[in-house]
């Protein structure tokens, strides 16, 4: 009996990676007192577990101790030695309560995601991080040639940030003038490209979860494929959507119709950050934006001709909406974004508000 305590003791050491023995002979007194947990069995058998701080005790906790010691009787018993010393080493992270704390390898849209033990290496379009859970819960980003130390817990949307979706009418009202068949969209040639950077800060930190402020700024493009052999012109007074004709006034048939309008935006978005969860954050705020040009470009069907017409067309110098964004830890990113004002201005268009949804890489 005195043999098998001896040995579920050194067994139980071998897994946590401490340094103990089956008495207290090698631990001074002090060590013993200050970061050591004292387990008593009887009058001459003790259980000492020693770390290096609290922070190395408060990690027993993550794994199930009663899966550990069914292990051990069964290996006792399938023991044949009668010898009092057994040395065996056990890899303790298959008695993790999460499993999610194993180590891996993720290579994905975000970049890759490097986890050894305590320690955590994440390349992305930040750079190179490395963060150590050993280290007081610390991270480390690259600059250069050199590491520094940065504030855990930030944005997920912080760095730069490329949006692809897709345009369409949030709000149609063609009015007396206009006949909405005229101006209808193709649904997947009206696409939707942002370019820009996000920077963040920080307003609160929980245990999973965080609350920041991002402040982001991009170039927009809105490309509008309008569905048939129309195109859009500026008349004197208000823009109008007729069908491409020859010289002979015969109806062209067109591979490609559409308006682009460029933008550069501004935006403020409320930010909730969750830190072990599928989902990664959920954003919401406002954008304002100011168009930097317009133009159509038309291209007949069977021709590689392609012709360019840059004019205003009675479109809003300014845009502004609402926004909101969807993050999934692992994967692309989800967002919509609506534009409050109409995209021409009054009385010279169709009432139309713009709607842009897609994918955030």
């Amino acid at each position: 009996m005195k043999t098998k305590l001896y040995l579920a003791l050194i067994l139980i050491l071998s897994v946590f990676g401490f340094n103990a023995v089956a008495n207290t002979g090698g631990f001074t007194q002090d060590k013993v007192q200050k970061d050591s947990i004292i387990v008593t069995f009887g009058n001459k058998t003790r259980l000492i577990i020693y770390g290096e701080n609290r922070q190395e005790l408060d990690k027993i906790m993550k794994y199930d101790l009663n899966a550990l010691l069914n292990d051990l009787h069964l290996r006792l018993d399938s023991t044949k030695t009668d010898t009092t010393f057994l040395s065996e080493e056990i890899d303790g992270k298959k008695y993790l309560k999460d499993k999610s704390d194993d180590d891996y390898v993720r290579i994905d849209l975000r970049g890759i995601h490097i986890k050894d033990g305590d320690t955590e290496v994440k390349i992305d379009a930040d750079g190179v991080s490395v963060k150590d859970d050993g280290d007081n819960d610390k991270e480390y980003r690259r600059t250069g040639k050199n590491f520094h130390k940065s504030r855990p817990g930030s944005s997920p949307r912080k760095g730069f940030a490329l949006a692809l979706g897709l345009n369409t009418y949030g709000s149609n009202k063609a009015g007396q003038n206009y006949n909405k068949g005229d101006y209808d969209l193709r649904p997947f040639g009206s696409r939707f490209v942002s370019l820009g950077y996000i920077t963040s800060a920080r307003i609160a930190k929980g245990k999973n979860a965080g609350l920041h402020l991002d402040f982001g700024a991009d170039f927009s493009w809105y490309n509008l494929m309008y569905d048939g052999n129309n195109t859009i012109t500026k008349g004197a007074e208000r823009v109008a959507f007729p069908l491409v004709e020859d010289v002979d006034g015969n109806e062209l048939e067109m591979k490609k119709s559409k308006l682009v309008v460029p933008n550069v935006n501004l935006s403020l978005m409320p930010t909730v950050s969750f830190r072990n969860s599928f989902i990664s954050y959920i954003s919401a705020g406002v954008y304002g934006g100011y168009r930097l040009g317009s133009y159509t470009k038309t291209r007949r069907e069977g021709s590689k001709d392609k012709e360019h017409v840059r004019m205003n067309y009675y479109l809003n110098n300014f845009r502004y909406g609402v926004g909101a964004e969807l993050g999934f830890r692992n994967f692309v990113n989800l967002f919509v974004n609506y534009d409050l004002n109409t995209l021409h201005e009054a009385n010279r268009g169709p009432k139309i508000n713009m709607l842009s949804f897609g994918i955030r890489l």
